[in-house]
Protein backbone atom coordinates (compact mmCIF):
# COMPACT_ATOMS: atom_id res chain seq x y z
CA UNK A 1 0.00 0.00 0.00
CA UNK A 2 1.21 3.26 -0.99
CA UNK A 3 1.48 5.48 2.46
CA UNK A 4 1.16 8.69 0.06
CA UNK A 5 -1.99 7.14 -1.38
CA UNK A 6 -3.13 4.67 1.96
CA UNK A 7 -7.04 4.95 1.20
CA UNK A 8 -8.54 2.55 -0.62
CA UNK A 9 -11.92 2.59 -2.79
CA UNK A 10 -14.18 1.05 -5.46
CA UNK A 11 -15.74 3.52 -7.91
CA UNK A 12 -18.49 1.39 -9.93
CA UNK A 13 -19.79 2.79 -12.90
CA UNK A 14 -22.77 1.15 -14.93
CA UNK A 15 -24.99 3.65 -17.72
CA UNK A 16 -27.28 4.99 -14.96
CA UNK A 17 -25.42 5.68 -12.33
CA UNK A 18 -22.01 6.18 -10.57
CA UNK A 19 -20.83 5.28 -7.22
CA UNK A 20 -18.26 5.75 -4.69
CA UNK A 21 -19.76 4.12 -0.69
CA UNK A 22 -22.57 6.68 0.03
CA UNK A 23 -21.83 9.13 -3.01
CA UNK A 24 -24.38 8.17 -5.78
CA UNK A 25 -24.46 10.06 -8.94
CA UNK A 26 -26.76 9.66 -11.64
CA UNK A 27 -25.65 9.04 -15.75
CA UNK A 28 -27.00 10.32 -18.46
CA UNK A 29 -27.13 7.50 -20.95
CA UNK A 30 -27.52 9.88 -23.88
CA UNK A 31 -24.05 12.26 -22.95
CA UNK A 32 -22.11 12.32 -25.67
CA UNK A 33 -21.61 9.47 -28.71
CA UNK A 34 -20.45 6.89 -26.67
CA UNK A 35 -22.30 4.70 -23.78
CA UNK A 36 -19.52 5.63 -21.32
CA UNK A 37 -19.06 9.48 -21.80
CA UNK A 38 -22.02 10.34 -19.06
CA UNK A 39 -20.37 7.54 -16.60
CA UNK A 40 -17.02 9.37 -16.99
CA UNK A 41 -18.78 12.92 -16.42
CA UNK A 42 -20.12 11.71 -13.43
CA UNK A 43 -16.54 10.23 -12.08
CA UNK A 44 -15.07 14.11 -12.47
CA UNK A 45 -17.39 15.24 -9.78
CA UNK A 46 -16.76 13.00 -7.24
CA UNK A 47 -14.84 13.79 -3.98
CA UNK A 48 -12.27 12.36 -2.46
CA UNK A 49 -11.61 13.52 0.68
CA UNK A 50 -8.24 11.74 1.32
CA UNK A 51 -5.56 10.61 -0.67
CA UNK A 52 -6.90 6.94 -2.00
CA UNK A 53 -6.10 4.55 -4.48
CA UNK A 54 -8.75 3.81 -7.21
CA UNK A 55 -9.93 1.00 -8.49
CA UNK A 56 -12.78 1.30 -10.99
CA UNK A 57 -15.15 -1.23 -11.49
CA UNK A 58 -17.33 -1.79 -14.76
CA UNK A 59 -20.96 -2.66 -14.93
CA UNK A 60 -21.63 -5.43 -17.66
CA UNK A 61 -22.98 -3.24 -20.05
CA UNK A 62 -19.36 -1.24 -20.97
CA UNK A 63 -17.65 -4.65 -21.19
CA UNK A 64 -17.47 -7.83 -23.68
CA UNK A 65 -16.51 -10.66 -23.12
CA UNK A 66 -15.19 -13.89 -25.46
CA UNK A 67 -13.95 -17.45 -24.29
CA UNK A 68 -10.60 -17.44 -26.04
CA UNK A 69 -8.43 -21.20 -26.01
CA UNK A 70 -4.92 -20.47 -24.54
CA UNK A 71 -2.19 -20.15 -27.18
CA UNK A 72 1.81 -21.39 -26.58
CA UNK A 73 2.93 -19.06 -29.63
CA UNK A 74 2.35 -15.67 -28.14
CA UNK A 75 5.86 -13.69 -27.30
CA UNK A 76 4.91 -10.50 -25.54
CA UNK A 77 1.95 -7.95 -24.46
CA UNK A 78 1.80 -6.90 -28.50
CA UNK A 79 1.35 -10.38 -29.37
CA UNK A 80 -1.33 -11.08 -26.85
CA UNK A 81 -3.04 -7.74 -27.76
CA UNK A 82 -3.61 -9.28 -31.35
CA UNK A 83 -4.05 -12.47 -31.07
CA UNK A 84 -7.76 -11.15 -28.76
CA UNK A 85 -8.35 -8.60 -31.29
CA UNK A 86 -8.71 -11.11 -34.20
CA UNK A 87 -11.07 -13.27 -32.16
CA UNK A 88 -12.87 -10.67 -31.01
CA UNK A 89 -12.94 -8.92 -34.66
CA UNK A 90 -14.71 -12.11 -36.10
CA UNK A 91 -17.77 -11.25 -33.89
CA UNK A 92 -17.58 -7.66 -33.73
CA UNK A 93 -16.12 -6.73 -36.45
CA UNK A 94 -13.91 -3.62 -37.02
CA UNK A 95 -14.54 -2.44 -34.05
CA UNK A 96 -12.53 -4.18 -31.54
CA UNK A 97 -9.93 -2.14 -33.78
CA UNK A 98 -10.08 -0.02 -30.90
CA UNK A 99 -10.60 -1.69 -27.94
CA UNK A 100 -8.02 -3.24 -25.06
CA UNK A 101 -8.00 -6.69 -23.84
CA UNK A 102 -7.17 -8.68 -20.49
CA UNK A 103 -7.24 -12.55 -20.64
CA UNK A 104 -7.44 -15.08 -17.68
CA UNK A 105 -7.58 -18.80 -17.86
CA UNK A 106 -9.27 -18.44 -21.28
CA UNK A 107 -11.68 -16.07 -20.11
CA UNK A 108 -11.19 -12.49 -21.88
CA UNK A 109 -12.65 -9.07 -21.54
CA UNK A 110 -12.62 -5.61 -24.08
CA UNK A 111 -13.36 -2.57 -23.49
CA UNK A 112 -13.33 0.69 -25.24
CA UNK A 113 -9.83 2.16 -25.47
CA UNK A 114 -11.66 5.89 -25.04
CA UNK A 115 -13.19 4.63 -22.21
CA UNK A 116 -9.72 3.72 -20.32
CA UNK A 117 -8.05 6.72 -21.54
CA UNK A 118 -11.14 9.14 -20.27
CA UNK A 119 -10.71 7.23 -16.71
CA UNK A 120 -7.53 7.73 -16.68
CA UNK A 121 -7.43 11.26 -17.15
CA UNK A 122 -10.30 11.33 -14.82
CA UNK A 123 -7.75 10.87 -12.20
CA UNK A 124 -4.82 13.47 -12.37
CA UNK A 125 -1.37 13.38 -10.64
CA UNK A 126 -2.23 16.49 -9.16
CA UNK A 127 -5.85 14.98 -7.75
CA UNK A 128 -6.35 13.27 -4.26
CA UNK A 129 -6.88 9.88 -5.67
CA UNK A 130 -4.82 8.16 -7.82
CA UNK A 131 -6.14 5.04 -10.29
CA UNK A 132 -4.94 2.02 -9.43
CA UNK A 133 -6.54 -0.41 -12.01
CA UNK A 134 -9.84 -0.69 -14.07
CA UNK A 135 -11.69 -3.95 -13.20
CA UNK A 136 -14.70 -5.61 -15.24
CA UNK A 137 -17.34 -6.55 -12.71
CA UNK A 138 -17.24 -10.35 -13.40
CA UNK A 139 -13.20 -10.10 -12.88
CA UNK A 140 -13.54 -8.77 -9.61
CA UNK A 141 -16.20 -11.63 -8.79
CA UNK A 142 -14.51 -13.96 -9.52
CA UNK A 143 -11.61 -13.29 -8.06
CA UNK A 144 -13.87 -12.70 -4.79
CA UNK A 145 -15.92 -15.57 -4.99
CA UNK A 146 -13.38 -18.27 -6.35
CA UNK A 147 -13.37 -20.39 -3.60
CA UNK A 148 -17.69 -20.67 -3.72
CA UNK A 149 -16.90 -22.80 -6.78
CA UNK A 150 -17.19 -26.46 -6.29
CA UNK A 151 -15.53 -29.21 -7.80
CA UNK A 152 -18.46 -29.94 -9.78
CA UNK A 153 -18.60 -26.37 -11.20
CA UNK A 154 -21.16 -23.91 -11.07
CA UNK A 155 -22.92 -20.25 -12.46
CA UNK A 156 -21.90 -16.98 -11.78
CA UNK A 157 -24.79 -14.77 -12.49
CA UNK A 158 -24.24 -10.73 -11.91
CA UNK A 159 -27.64 -9.12 -11.86
CA UNK A 160 -27.38 -5.48 -12.82
CA UNK A 161 -30.87 -3.49 -13.46
CA UNK A 162 -31.84 -4.52 -17.04
CA UNK A 163 -29.01 -6.74 -17.90
CA UNK A 164 -27.10 -9.21 -16.55
CA UNK A 165 -24.03 -11.13 -16.97
CA UNK A 166 -23.59 -15.48 -16.29
CA UNK A 167 -20.63 -17.73 -16.64
CA UNK A 168 -19.64 -21.01 -16.09
CA UNK A 169 -17.07 -22.55 -14.42
CA UNK A 170 -15.91 -26.41 -14.00
CA UNK A 171 -13.51 -28.88 -13.45
CA UNK A 172 -12.64 -28.09 -17.45
CA UNK A 173 -12.57 -24.39 -16.41
CA UNK A 174 -14.51 -21.45 -18.14
CA UNK A 175 -17.06 -22.90 -20.69
CA UNK A 176 -19.55 -20.47 -21.04
CA UNK A 177 -20.20 -16.73 -20.49
CA UNK A 178 -22.98 -14.48 -21.86
CA UNK A 179 -23.54 -10.95 -21.31
CA UNK A 180 -26.46 -9.45 -21.97
CA UNK A 181 -29.44 -7.21 -21.79
CA UNK A 182 -32.70 -8.50 -19.94
CA UNK A 183 -33.62 -10.25 -16.68
CA UNK A 184 -31.05 -12.14 -15.12
CA UNK A 185 -32.61 -15.61 -15.13
CA UNK A 186 -33.33 -15.10 -18.68
CA UNK A 187 -29.43 -14.26 -19.33
CA UNK A 188 -29.10 -17.60 -17.23
CA UNK A 189 -31.10 -19.80 -19.15
CA UNK A 190 -29.94 -19.21 -22.37
CA UNK A 191 -26.41 -19.21 -21.21
CA UNK A 192 -27.93 -23.16 -20.34
CA UNK A 193 -29.26 -23.60 -23.94
CA UNK A 194 -26.09 -22.95 -25.59
CA UNK A 195 -23.47 -24.14 -23.25
CA UNK A 196 -21.91 -27.52 -24.56
CA UNK A 197 -22.75 -30.45 -22.55
CA UNK A 198 -24.16 -30.94 -19.24
CA UNK A 199 -24.22 -28.19 -17.18
CA UNK A 200 -24.52 -28.11 -13.04
CA UNK A 201 -27.48 -26.44 -12.04
CA UNK A 202 -25.77 -24.50 -8.98
CA UNK A 203 -26.17 -20.46 -9.39
CA UNK A 204 -24.21 -18.15 -7.49
CA UNK A 205 -25.85 -14.99 -7.19
CA UNK A 206 -25.08 -11.74 -6.96
CA UNK A 207 -26.62 -8.26 -7.21
CA UNK A 208 -30.96 -10.06 -6.64
CA UNK A 209 -32.60 -12.43 -4.68
CA UNK A 210 -32.99 -15.58 -5.63
CA UNK A 211 -36.91 -16.50 -6.95
CA UNK A 212 -38.95 -18.41 -4.16
CA UNK A 213 -39.70 -22.65 -5.02
CA UNK A 214 -38.64 -24.24 -7.42
CA UNK A 215 -37.26 -21.96 -10.63
CA UNK A 216 -36.20 -24.33 -13.57
CA UNK A 217 -34.47 -26.47 -11.68
CA UNK A 218 -31.49 -24.61 -10.71
CA UNK A 219 -30.34 -24.34 -6.48
CA UNK A 220 -29.50 -20.85 -5.69
CA UNK A 221 -26.59 -19.40 -3.20
CA UNK A 222 -27.19 -15.45 -3.01
CA UNK A 223 -23.77 -13.88 -2.43
CA UNK A 224 -23.61 -10.89 -0.12
CA UNK A 225 -23.06 -7.55 -1.06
Amino acid sequence: MSRLFPERALVHLSRSEVSLGAQRVACDPGFGPEPWQGALAAVRSLEFKDWTRVTVVLSGAFVRYALVPGSDALADAAEEQAYLRHHFARVHGERARSWVFRWSEGLASAIDRGLLEGLQACFPRSGKARLASVQPALMLAINRWRGEFPAAGAWLVLAEPERACAALHDKEGWRSVQNAKGDWLDVLERGRHRAPGPTPDLVLLAGAAAPQGAAGGWTFRELPA
